[in-house]
């Protein structure tokens, strides 16, 4: 009670003086003891803070440069792709006309090949044809003119049918 009495507020000098240097020396010590590393860990994590930040600011770039290549090696292997198909359409058209025209160039050769072979059967048998006309000419008159004709009179009778044959024609 006698704090009420004296006041709550009441100053000693003697207690305000040991009460301010015991909190002078408290913040000394203080000061030497915890502050420093107090402040210096402080410090060391905002430093690991902004490295890690910056380090996170580096992968991000990096990242978006990679990110970068590998949008350019894509449009470059769509657009690679899409000439391969190209070009390979171009090449199996060209293939397919050059194979149109072989075959058409083959069975042109084909036909004329078969005409020409035609024309030489018509041929030698016009020719076996005029052989056993000559024959059959040469027995006719033969037997007509009951006698054998000598090798000149049967030549010039020969030339002569062939002649007429070749007329006929």
């Amino acid at each position: 009670m006698d704090a009420l009495k004296e006041g709550l507020l009441r100053v000693e000098p003697g207690l305000f003086l040991w009460t301010v240097i015991t909190f002078l020396v408290l913040v000394l010590i203080l000061w030497k003891a915890a502050w420093k590393p107090i402040v210096e860990a402080l410090d060391a994590r905002a430093e690991r803070v902004r490295g890690d930040i910056e380090s996170a600011d580096k992968a991000r770039q990096e990242a978006e440069k990679l990110l970068a290549q590998h949008k350019s090696l894509m449009d470059n292997a769509k657009s690679e792709a899409a000439k391969i198909v190209e070009d390979s359409r171009a090449e199996a058209e060209k293939m397919r006309n050059e194979i149109i025209e072989k075959a058409s160039a083959d069975a042109k050769d084909l036909s004329e090949r078969t005409k020409k072979e035609i024309t030489l059967a018509k041929d030698k048998a016009l020719s076996d044809i005029k052989a056993e006309i000559v024959i059959l000419s040469t027995e006719i008159a033969a037997k007509i003119i009951n006698k054998n004709l000598n090798p000149n009179d049967q030549k010039a009778l020969v030339e002569e049918t062939l002649n007429k044959v070749g007329t006929v024609q």
